[in-house]
């Protein structure tokens, strides 16, 4: 039949077939009865043994020759088998522990605080508006008092002269204040502008609508000269009629006075402007002076009636006023 044991590991060998079963050994057959005793007893036909009908063959596989085909299969010996895995109980494992604190995780880091976003020059000024406002009153009140400095200086000097430090100290007061007014108006009206586009973007928003003026058309009517007079008047009306929180009758009083503020401020400025350039005497200079300290004077309200109308007016946060009621005495 072949080899029982594997010539290279020494382990059982097991035939098979070419159906991979185990081959059953081939037995042998009898040998064949001599002549004589055939003509003398009756010799019955010789038949086939049954045959169990064989497994089909596969397609692909070539048919069996006479000879049977045999697989050899090696099996491991018992020293090179591996050992069965034993299943230790949960109970007798040690509880997994660590010799240190592990670093791999429960680190308190510090919080990371979010990046401020870039913020432009106009929105900078925009939430420095109250302030800027409060400042230009307080600098234009100055600049009034630097003036009336400069009136006194020129009656005494129609009697006596005036000393030289004194002369130097009150053209450095009038020119240090009026040029921290001019720069700190230039500022308060970009604020304003900025102020005002957020408004009114914000108040066109709550109807689900978009503001009709452009951002440029805006910084136009608020920074050029003569169109600030008047586009002025018709940014706050429209603003006025979005917002549904404001007494329409009552804001358009106070708007209509701030209003003619600005336009005695522009007026005032304008003819002292033209009368200290144009005046020859040292009268029409000391009325040229007069002329700059009510202008700045008004110029000074009219900021505070700004702060007031952007802070108290127009916000949306403001404390209500708390009712009083007002008994009759008895």
């Amino acid at each position: 039949m072949g080899r029982p044991h594997c010539p290279r590991c020494g382990g059982p060998l097991t035939p098979l077939d070419a159906y991979g079963r185990v081959a059953q050994p081939v037995r042998p057959m009898a040998p064949p009865m001599p002549r004589a005793m055939a003509n003398n007893m009756y010799v019955p036909p010789r038949t086939p043994p049954p045959r169990s009908a064989a497994p089909s063959r596969p397609a692909g596989v070539p048919a069996r020759s006479g000879r049977a085909r045999v697989r050899w299969v090696a099996l491991r010996p018992p020293s090179a088998r591996p050992r069965p895995r034993v299943d230790v109980d949960a109970q007798d494992r040690p509880t997994p522990r660590y010799e240190r604190n592990p670093g791999w995780g429960l680190r308190d880091l510090p919080p990371v605080e979010p990046a401020e976003p870039q913020r432009s020059l106009l929105e900078r000024l925009r939430d420095a508006l109250p302030n800027l406002l409060l400042a230009a009153a307080g600098v234009l009140v100055l600049a009034a008092a630097a003036e009336a400095w400069i009136y006194a200086l020129l009656v005494v000097n129609l009697e006596d002269p005036i000393s030289r430090p004194m002369q130097v100290a009150a053209e450095t007061a009038v020119w240090s204040t009026g040029l921290a007014a001019v720069a700190l108006m230039v500022a308060c009206l970009g604020g304003v502008a900025g102020w005002l586009i957020d408004e009114r973007r914000a108040a066109y928003s709550d109807h689900e609508e978009v503001d009709p003026r452009s951002r440029r058309q805006l910084m136009i009517g608020l920074w050029v000269p003569v169109l600030n007079l008047l586009w002025p008047v018709a940014f706050f009306r429209e603003l006025l009629e979005r917002r549904d929180d404001l007494l329409p009758v009552h804001t358009r009083k106070r708007l209509w006075w701030l209003w003619s503020g600005w336009l005695c401020v522009n007026v005032l400025v304008a003819v002292g402007v033209m009368v200290r350039i144009f005046s020859e005497s040292l009268v029409w200079q000391a009325n040229a002076v007069v002329l700059v300290i009510i202008s700045n004077l008004v110029s000074a309200a009219f900021a505070g009636g700004l702060w007031w109308t952007i802070t108290r007016l127009f916000a949306r946060d403001a404390p209500a006023a708390t009712p009083t009621r007002w008994l009759a005495a008895v």
